[in-house]
């Protein structure tokens, strides 16, 4: 059975519907908590099946010592050929391992928003953060939108960046949104579309 490491960092950035694929697809997870002291930096690469990085509201030009181990395990799997899934968070730590920059926005994303696939599809997505990160030489676009081209990729394949949250439950997104004026969750059919899309980019990347 695979075993994959989940890094989260806040409360309220769980797993979400990644848990459902994971138990549909006879996957475990693995939670460490990095930010209230997790000590990933005993963790060995080599004996990891992959991770999964989730968002948090922390930056990854943040000076903290967890931030930066999460960057070396990443870089070490990624040679290792073994699956890197980031999200938000998670997706800026994977371009900032990798050597590109991660830097704030003139205005940030937050709430229900619009991105295109490389077909030109437009996605409703549900986003939560204020930087954003740089494309990656020698990745593989998949979504973009005006406020920033690089809105997810594939890298090598077995590693996946995605800025904006497909995990998240219509009531988490809700919760949030309350917290800051004139943003929207997404619907329930959207919601459930991105869950769907999530589990199909999951299943590419992963197994």
């Amino acid at each position: 059975m695979l075993t994959l490491d989940v890094f989260q960092h806040a409360d309220s950035e769980g797993p979400g519907s990644i848990t459902a694929w994971a138990e549909a697809n006879d996957v475990t997870l693995r939670l460490h908590r990095p930010d209230l002291g997790a000590r990933i930096q005993l963790l060995n690469p080599a004996d990891l099946d992959g991770v999964i990085v989730l968002g948090g509201p922390q930056s990854v030009n943040d000076d903290d010592a967890w931030l930066a181990a999460e960057r070396i395990i990443i870089r070490s799997l990624i040679k290792l050929g073994r699956p890197v899934v980031g999200i938000c968070l998670g997706a800026q730590q994977i371009v900032r391992a990798l050597g590109a920059a991660v830097t704030p926005l003139a205005a940030g994303e937050y709430g229900r928003t619009l991105v295109a696939d490389e077909a030109g599809n437009s996605i409703p997505v549900f986003q939560w953060h204020g930087e954003g990160m740089a494309s990656l030489p020698g990745s593989t676009p998949l979504f973009h939108n005006a406020a920033q081209a690089n809105q997810g990729f594939t890298y090598h394949k077995r590693t996946l960046g995605l800025q904006f949250h497909l995990e998240w439950s219509r009531a988490d997104q809700a919760a949030l949104a309350a917290t800051r004026p004139g943003t929207a969750a997404l619907s329930a059919a959207e919601t459930e579309a991105a869950a769907a899309l999530l589990n199909q980019l999951l299943t590419a990347t992963i197994l």
